[in-house]
């Protein structure tokens, strides 16, 4: 009986292995709500820029298509409207750059999780 107490016995031994399966599967999809929460806030801030990447560009567009109808002197006329033109024009550029570094700057999705159950993997098939 105390050698039963001692070890734990057979029972012991699988109540303990269920727990430390569980605390793994409980720390692995806590890891993974969190970077599905982090992937929710990087898809949100790609749409505020490409929202206003587009916005820039249909501003660049509208301002052009006044520039051929604008009633001003034709001196005046081109060089005014033309100026807001190109000012939107580059506006849009910078916008889309910044969209695209965005895009190719980042992470993987869901790195940490996948790296986690790598780890995990090592460490069972480092233990047969």
């Amino acid at each position: 009986m105390a050698e039963r107490d001692q070890s734990g016995g057979l029972f012991g031994s699988v109540r303990r292995m269920a727990d430390t399966c569980l605390s793994s599967v409980h720390n692995r999809v806590e890891l993974f709500g969190l970077e599905l929460q982090e992937e929710k806030l990087r898809l949100m801030r790609l749409l505020l820029w490409t929202g206003a990447a587009l916005f820039a560009s249909f501003l660049a567009i509208t301002v052009i298509t006044i520039a051929a109808v604008m009633c001003f002197p034709q001196d005046k006329r081109t060089v005014a409207v033309s100026a807001f033109g190109v000012f939107y024009a580059i506006m849009a550029v910078v916008l889309c750059l910044k969209l695209r570094s965005e895009i190719k700057n980042a992470p993987p999705p869901l790195a940490d999780t996948t790296a986690e159950l790598k780890k995990d993997l090592d460490a069972l098939r480092s233990k047969e």
